[in-house]
């Protein structure tokens, strides 16, 4: 399954069925969506870091757009 988005949108996220969110990060909010959820971590994929592996409780960092 392909996860990247061309010139991505909150709508185009939702209707492809992924999570949009924005995560706190150090360098800043990084605006992307949630593609795979495991039982200890969470695929997501933002533009600007590309694709990151977040622990469970890294997801205190995460607020659903």
């Amino acid at each position: 399954m392909n996860h990247t988005i061309n010139n991505p949108t909150t709508r185009k996220v939702r209707n492809r069925g992924f999570e949009p969110v924005a995560f706190h990060h150090t360098s800043g909010v990084h605006n992307g969506w949630i593609f795979k959820r495991g039982p200890k971590w969470v695929h997501a994929h933002f533009p600007s870091l590309g694709n990151i592996k977040l622990a469970k409780s890294d997801l205190r960092y995460v607020k659903e757009l």
